[in-house]
């Protein structure tokens, strides 16, 4: 079933799709798997919005009836903005989603994370799954965001083929991410440094991957950095934008 980011009326064909919805009002995603015929595939998405601004390699802008949305894809993380092979990651999500195309989405149990950023899978005008492209490009890896977990096995599949081949980020840094397990950061030990007073504490783990781009300022990481904020090792993140 289809995540719509703006309601609209709805044919008879489409409100018996809605009548297994949970009590949300979000459609279920469909449970399509690789291999699944283009053709079903696209049936049970529904064009969603048009694409305003690529922001880095795994967030997007969409426009929908007016209104401008947010779009965390789901699935993967793509290098943060000045690190090793994020102006390849960004380059390379602007060709599959150009200024001013059609995109299909959709959503999975979340719909939208703490930062009220839509939470999607996504599909292009020529039909491509952008999530698993990215992935199977090397040019993000896998990450488990739950509990969205429907096309997981999917990215992550593609994910490991990338890296087997040394594909994109891979190959093309030095230190290669690993894809992040979601679970709680481990307990600072107990001389670990104090934030300086007035800066908010950075995102925890365990929520799909923040950017500084999603923060206000400069935000105390420390020692723990799960969403690799903190490109110069001081223990605040966002502060060399």
């Amino acid at each position: 079933m289809i995540g719509h980011l703006a309601g609209e009326r709805e044919s008879p064909r489409e409100a018996r799709r809605l009548s297994d919805a949970p009590a949300t009002g979000l459609p279920r995603p469909s449970a399509s798997a690789p291999g699944t015929s283009a053709a079903s595939a696209s049936a049970a998405r529904d064009v969603a919005g048009v694409v305003v601004r690529v922001v880095d390699g795994d967030t997007v802008e969409l426009r929908r009836s007016g209104s401008l949305v947010r779009v965390r894809l789901l699935g993967v993380d793509a290098p943060e903005v000045g690190s090793c092979f994020a102006g390849d990651s960004t380059a390379r999500l602007r060709e599959l989603l150009p200024t001013g195309s059609a995109v299909r989405v959709e959503y999975d149990t979340e719909p939208k994370d703490r930062y009220g950023r839509h939470l999607l899978y996504v599909w292009n005008a020529r039909g491509v799954f952008v999530n698993e492209a990215l992935a199977r490009g090397g040019h993000a890896v896998g990450e488990l965001h739950p509990p969205n977990r429907a096309r997981h096995p999917q990215i992550a599949a593609a994910a490991d083929a990338a890296r087997r081949a040394g594909a994109g980020l891979w190959s093309g840094c030095a230190s290669s991410p690993a894809p992040r397990p979601a679970s709680s950061p481990a307990p600072r030990p107990p001389d670990a440094p104090a934030a300086p007073a007035g800066l908010p504490p950075g995102p925890p783990a365990g929520v799909p991957d923040v950017d500084c781009s999603d923060l206000d300022g400069p935000v105390w990481v420390g020692d723990a950095d799960p969403h690799r904020l903190d490109r110069d090792g001081d223990g605040i993140g966002c502060d060399s934008r």
